[in-house]
């Protein structure tokens, strides 16, 4: 009988990065719609083309539903175009406050990183 193969050991830096980046993803997606009005599907795009950031649509619908239910984007169906009728979001203004906080927060957290010497570690 074949001897299973033993799998690697977890070191839990997958787990880390994932919550890493569930963690940013309102912040990006507020930052994304505040330069222009986009439906779901060109969202998701638009992470991936900046460096492959969210895994898919799996991630990015159901923080949709989550920004638009605590009013920090707004939605509206439109029928134009031949790929039918898509959802597009546009950032609140309660958003944009949501966002601003989020980016100082973020700032704030990097540079305490860089502080540590996280940028001498590259």
């Amino acid at each position: 009988m074949a001897k299973r193969p033993t799998p690697a050991p977890a070191d839990g830096f997958a787990s880390w990065s994932t919550q890493l980046r569930k963690g940013i993803i309102e912040l990006m997606i507020l930052s994304l719609v505040d330069q222009e009005q986009l439906y779901g599907y060109a969202i998701v795009r638009e992470l991936k083309e900046r460096g492959g950031l969210i895994a898919g649509e799996g991630t990015v619908y159901p923080v949709l539903r989550r920004l638009e239910a605590d009013g920090l984007v707004s939605a509206a169906w439109s029928d134009e175009g031949p790929a039918g009728p898509r959802k597009y979001y546009r950032i609140t203004q309660a958003g944009r406050t949501f966002r601003d906080r989020a980016w100082t927060e973020w700032e704030t957290v990097a540079a305490a990183l860089n502080d540590l010497g996280g940028k001498d570690r590259r």
